[in-house]
């Protein structure tokens, strides 16, 4: 059994972990994610792109509010890992717009989105019964996983994160896994060691969302950027999202308003 003061432990550990790879963003490195074309570059890449799946590199999104549940395969419930979703999730509400909320009893129909809270020893069972063999050896090739389902439309109807909760206690990646799962299936779903400062880069070592993942979530969730837009012509309304960006200083401000909200102030 995990104890309370063992979780906070290991956030804080993740906190250092943290702090070490922001000092090592260098000046050159803000400057150049600043930079209009490296972010609808960068836009392309994580966006438009996908580890596992052919995207035709068309626009996914969510059209319909999002309704998440939280889903315990043989482990109690755990209290704390449920805040730091619910703050996490809440932050992505307020960067995106997009309703994103717990499902409650009165909502119509069922939770939209699963979060899976597993022992190691069943990750790869839960994986099979939740997502099924979308990938091969997933269990072994993963800390952490999430699946979505989409519609023709390309609009996101259905997503799921597993975590096996002793895994990523163990390695100090439980806030690693709430962040860059749940901000994936958002519809930014690939990873890119040259975009960079993101959570979508596994080799920086970066836990929490950056400015620019802020402003990759901007520009998806963008009223003018449909689902399902095709590449190139989806590109003449990115190239626009990312001027008004611009012009209203949010490029300028992105880092600042980042650590603002969600699991920031949490964890400093």
């Amino acid at each position: 059994m995990i104890t309370s003061h063992a979780i906070k432990t290991i956030i804080l550990s993740a906190l250092i972990l943290f702090s070490s790879a922001s000092h090592a963003v260098t000046e050159a490195n803000l400057n150049q994610w600043q930079d209009k074309k490296y972010i609808q570059s960068a836009f392309n890449e994580i966006a438009l792109k996908s580890e596992y799946r052919s995207t035709q590199q068309r626009v996914l999104k969510w059209k319909e509010p999002i309704r998440y549940e939280f889903v315990y395969h043989n482990i109690k419930a755990n209290p704390l890992i449920e805040r730091l979703f619910d703050a996490h999730l809440n932050h992505l509400q307020n960067i995106t717009g997009h309703s994103i909320q717990p499902h409650k009893a009165h909502h119509q129909g069922k939770a939209n989105l699963s979060i899976h809270l597993t022992p190691d020893a069943n990750y790869g069972q839960v994986i099979k019964s939740v997502a099924g063999n979308q990938v091969k050896h997933m269990a072994q090739r993963s800390h952490c996983m999430a699946s979505l389902n989409k519609n023709k439309e390309n609009a996101i109807v259905k997503a799921q994160v597993i975590l096996p909760v002793d895994h990523v206690f163990s390695r100090g990646l439980l806030i690693t896994c709430i962040v860059e799962e749940t901000t994936q299936i958002l519809g930014l779903p690939n990873d890119s060691n040259w975009v960079n400062p993101s959570i979508a880069n596994d080799a920086s070592k970066i836990e929490l969302l950056t400015g620019l993942d802020y402003l990759l979530l901007k520009i998806l969730y963008d009223k003018s950027l449909q689902a399902g837009a095709p590449f190139p012509e989806n590109q003449k309304t990115i190239q626009q999202v990312i001027k008004k960006l611009e012009s209203n200083g949010e490029i300028k401000h992105a880092s600042k308003t980042i650590n603002q909200t969600g699991l920031f102030p949490i964890l400093n």
